[in-house]
């Protein structure tokens, strides 16, 4: 059998790709304390999902280019303003939200909110393969980087590090990521995505290395067990995965020390 013609796999591979960058980005996002900050950040993606099936382009382009824009966007407000993140995203949020529900089409709508497994085809998995290794390797050569950046900005100066460039990166790889699982996490429950690994692993972890290995194993595993059950039961594949990294949050406060 080949396995590119298998729906299946496509789904399943799509899925751990995009848990793969997500769950790692997600352990930095946890540690800057942005939880909330990346899950309103993912709605962002709703007007360029709604403009992309307007001009009959994949809703993947559009909902990328509203993220990154929204991303720099942020970046570019805090650095001049010095508002918090929260703030910034929040405004953009309640824009970007109204002008999406206006843009997308009805038939399109829950599509586009809790994703559709059936959507991803051969070329959505190369292009989401690709695009997640490079965030995940990207992640990792900036991890040191975003480590001193969060936790001693001072010392990052200091040692040559630009934190606001490094936190601009971070932002850029976050969108980007939320763009990757819009078809099959949803643009409302991808941010979970990111944030259920991390917040797990914390509870198990004892050093910043075995938290960046937990919150890999966790995303990977809840959105493993998650398609299935989506696939098996015939339920949207976004809340599956979702409430399936809520029984590993929940599995984890057992163990936390």
């Amino acid at each position: 059998m080949d396995l590119l013609n298998n729906q299946f796999f496509l789904i399943l591979i799509s899925g751990l790709f995009t848990a793969l960058a997500a769950s790692l980005l997600g352990a930095f996002i946890v540690v800057k304390r942005m939880a909330l900050v990346g899950d309103v950040l993912s709605h962002v993606a709703l007007p360029g999902i709604g403009l992309a099936l307007m001009i009959s382009v994949d809703p993947i382009y559009g909902a990328a280019a509203f993220l990154l824009a929204a991303a720099f966007g942020t970046w570019l407000i805090e650095k001049k303003t010095a508002l918090p993140p929260e703030a910034i995203i929040g405004a953009f949020f309640t824009a970007t939200l109204a002008l999406g529900v206006i843009l997308v089409p009805s038939e399109e709508l829950f599509n586009s909110l809790f994703g559709n497994l059936f959507a991803i085809k051969k070329f959505d998995a190369v292009i989401i393969i690709a695009v997640s290794s490079i965030i995940f390797f990207l992640t990792l050569l900036l991890s040191r980087r975003l480590t001193l950046s969060i936790a001693a900005p001072d010392l990052a100066k200091s040692a040559g590090f630009r934190p606001d460039f490094s936190y601009l990166a971070f932002l850029l790889l976050f969108a980007l990521s939320v763009a990757l699982g819009i078809k099959l996490i949803g643009s409302v429950l991808m941010g979970a995505l990111t944030i259920l690994p991390a917040v797990s692993a914390r509870n198990f972890s004892w050093s910043l290395k075995s938290f960046l290995i937990f919150s890999v194993i966790f995303g990977l595993v809840m959105t493993f067990i998650g398609i299935l059950i989506s696939t098996m039961f015939n339920f949207p594949s976004g809340p599956a995965v979702i409430l399936t990294g809520i029984i590993f949050f929940i599995i984890s406060l057992l163990f936390k020390k």
